[in-house]
């Protein structure tokens, strides 16, 4: 028997980047409850203030789009940072 391969092309996205936009589309979505809201955003400023190497300067620059103020603030000083160093 013979069998054919195929091959599909490989689509490099950033996982971390997805996540993120799908955190972001609950977070803009109003019939989310404001507390997984909260929770979300909460959990990203903490990462952006604790783990800022953990996102890329593309994510980075992103976030620091976003509507929530609190996000923004502390996007925009890991890019501060980066821009002296």
């Amino acid at each position: 028997m013979v069998y054919q391969q195929f091959y599909q092309p490989t689509i490099r996205v950033s996982r971390t980047m997805s996540a993120l936009e799908a955190l972001h589309a609950i977070v803009t979505d109003e019939d989310s409850p404001q507390i997984i809201r909260d929770h979300i955003v909460d959990s990203l400023q903490f990462a952006l203030r604790n783990q800022p190497g953990f996102f890329t300067t593309k994510e980075v620059q992103w976030l620091a789009q976003w509507d929530d103020t609190r996000i923004p603030i502390a996007a925009t000083k890991i890019l501060n940072e980066m821009k002296t160093t």
